[in-house]
């Protein structure tokens, strides 16, 4: 194993993995190809549930699933404290994290997690929201970053966001940092606006090559090439969205009153559903329970709600809990449970058929006997996902995985989303992991990664982490 003395660690926002494996393969990512792979190695990762920017940070900053940061979606309604009259204007009600309230995420994570920033005090970080720990001179973009933020989302120039995040890190090479953050937002951008494959997202792919090209110069010039860990890695995937599904209009048109963004003062009290997407292929769904906010509604509660979403062809997959805490996931192949035994082992049950369509799969198995079984499918490491969601006292009472082409928000989405995310298929879960070091042959989940740079950087690693140590 390599002596390495600082890491680089590039996020590639919304980058596919068989696109980023194409254009490897084919010679377009020279730098990546030369400092990275060829020194390190490349692997296809399983992301998160929700597949989306914010909680698929959680891995990357604390080493944990998003719902066990209790981060539950890039949109969220926290039932104890909506349910708390003398809580009624407390910030901690609801959250989106599109706008000002980004500014919230740190505090919002649970704060028994240990972030990478405070593994390695002497971080920087450019461009990234989920950065508690990292000292106010060394964030970079802590106050500029929700206007880099807006103005990659509203005009066409998230190109030259990207350029000002290669700008900044090539002069904080020069600051001895121990570790640095760096978010690229054009191919998530490029890819929402246009489509996975236009050519301006094609353009973003090789626009973090060069920067690779720029940083490895600049380290090799001065003799910190071989001891500076590079890690590449996305959040996400998107696939091309043609149809918006209108959930909460769905919820109003059974007479639920629904709270939902932007317009929070619609139900600001007297709501008694929610409908909170996140990179809208993805939501969580809350119902009053016959008790009130104040526990969540069971899956059998919610029969017949949960037959009607899975009636509508834009939604794929629907997610609760039973009356023991269980998980209950149902899609139109079949219906199944899950939880964690008391052993740590994962138990998958079929009830009819398979949610997921899996052959074979495991009744009791290991998490990574999990992600084994299920890496090659088209829904990789799903019910393990579904479970880590439901973990958060934040989730909803369903969750919702929409189908390919579909997304499941109509309205207030500007501009319109032409590519979604956030779902359990393979198309969102699969991201380009690229590093300089040698790794095992072992599946990789993104919660794999911080464990593996704390080992190769020789720091001992946390206790309570969600994923292993793959270098070697």
């Amino acid at each position: 194993m390599k002596d390495f003395k600082s890491c680089i660690f590039l996020m590639a926002d919304g980058a596919r993995a068989d696109v980023f494996e194409e254009l490897l393969n084919a010679g377009d990512l020279p730098a990546i190809s030369r400092y990275v792979v060829e020194p390190g190695a490349y692997r296809g990762a399983v992301s998160v549930f929700p597949s989306t920017t914010g909680p698929a940070y959680t891995p990357y900053v604390f080493g944990k699933y998003p719902g066990r940061c209790n981060f539950p979606g890039i949109r969220w309604l926290d039932r104890r404290i909506y349910a708390d009259r003398r809580k009624l204007f407390s910030f901690r009600r609801f959250r989106s994290y599109i706008g000002l309230e980004t500014y919230f995420m740190n505090s919002d994570a649970s704060t028994d997690n240990t972030s990478i920033f405070e593994v390695f005090p002497r971080s920087g970080n450019i461009l990234n929201e989920l950065s508690r720990g990292v000292k106010l001179t060394n964030d970079k973009t802590r106050f500029s970053k929700l206007y880099h933020k807006v103005k990659s989302h509203f005009t066409d120039r998230t190109d030259e966001v990207d350029l000002l995040a290669r700008r900044l890190l090539v002069k904080e090479l020069g600051a001895m940092h121990d570790f640095i953050f760096t978010v690229f937002l054009g191919i998530d951008t490029y890819s929402h606006v246009n489509h996975p494959f236009h050519r301006d997202v094609i353009d973003s792919y090789r626009r973090i090559d060069e920067t690779v090209d720029a940083v490895a110069s600049r380290l090799k010039a001065e003799g910190r090439l071989d001891e500076t860990l590079f890690v590449i890695i996305s959040d996400h995937g998107l696939t091309q969205t043609h149809s918006h599904f209108d959930s909460l209009g769905f919820l109003n048109a059974r007479g639920y009153k629904t709270f939902y963004y932007p317009n929070v003062f619609r139900h600001f009290v007297n709501a008694d559903a929610g409908s909170l997407v996140s990179g809208n292929a993805m939501a969580n769904i809350y119902i009053k329970s016959p008790d009130g906010w104040g526990r969540r509604s069971t899956f059998a509660e919610m029969k017949q709600l949960v037959e009607d979403f899975l009636e509508r062809p834009e939604v794929d997959v629907v997610a609760g809990t039973d009356e023991e805490g269980k998980a209950r996931i149902k899609s139109a192949r079949g219906e199944a449970t899950a939880w964690i035994g008391e052993d740590g082992r994962v138990n998958y049950r079929k009830v009819s058929g398979d949610p997921f369509g899996y052959n074979g799969m495991p009744e009791s198995m290991t998490s990574r006997e999990a992600l084994s079984a299920s890496f090659g499918t088209e829904y990789p490491d799903a019910a393990v996902q579904i479970m880590q969601l439901l973990e958060s006292p934040r989730a909803g009472d369903l969750v919702l995985s929409a189908r390919l082409g579909y997304d499941l928000r109509a309205y207030h989405e500007n501009p319109e989303h032409r590519s979604s995310h956030g779902s359990l298929a393979r198309d969102h879960m699969m991201v380009p992991f690229a590093i300089s070091a040698r790794l095992t042959d072992e599946p990789v989940r993104t919660v794999d990664v911080y464990p593996t740079i704390l080992s190769l950087l020789g720091r001992p690693l946390p206790d309570g982490l969600d994923g292993i140590d793959l270098s070697v």
